[in-house]
């Protein structure tokens, strides 16, 4: 014969005080306060390299946004002058500089590199590379590895001369 034991509420109850009244007694003095202890050694040593990270990732990107920018100012400038003047290296140097100080790169730290496909003027081909050096925070810059190089480029065709044939059939109506 199979005995089945049906729980009650009333020995369900039971249990339960049971098990209370025995947790009450056992000793937990010495776990007393550790438990703070705990949270603030995971929360120091998890906390501290995802803030290096987020400082990394934040110094790195100003890096890139400033190299993007002064690349892309630097080619709208050259297209921008008159046909008759063209512009130097030291001059596109000093106008990326000056559009990536926005950004918080020094002036120290950015090299532009200018080709053309001739003077540099507006009327031609033009590459302007700009690489800035992105500093890792709170290393010192002594070291080689404190310094993540990155950059950018900007390409320019020219402008097309339109000629009076060409903007004499634009004003034709058929």
């Amino acid at each position: 014969v199979v005995m089945l034991h049906i729980f009650s509420l009333r020995n369900l109850a039971l249990c339960l005080r049971t098990r209370a009244e025995d947790s009450e007694n056992t000793d937990h003095e010495h776990e007393r306060g550790s438990a703070i202890v705990e949270f603030l050694g995971l929360g120091v040593t998890l906390l501290l390299p995802i803030m290096y990270g987020v400082l990394t990732i934040f110094s790195v990107q100003a890096s890139i946004l400033g190299a993007h920018a002064a690349s892309a100012q630097v080619a709208q400038y050259i297209q921008e002058l008159p046909p008759e003047t063209s512009m130097s290296q030291e001059q596109a140097q000093r106008l990326s500089a000056l559009v990536a100080r926005d950004f918080g790169v020094a002036e120290s730290d950015i090299s532009v590199s200018l080709s053309c496909s001739g003077s540099c003027s507006a009327r031609e081909s033009i590459r302007v590379q700009v690489q800035v050096n992105a500093h890792l925070p709170l290393i010192p810059q002594g070291l080689g590895a404190s310094v993540i190089p990155v950059s950018s480029q900007s390409v320019t065709w020219g402008q097309a001369e339109i000629g009076s044939a060409a903007s004499s059939a634009f004003r034709e109506t058929p």
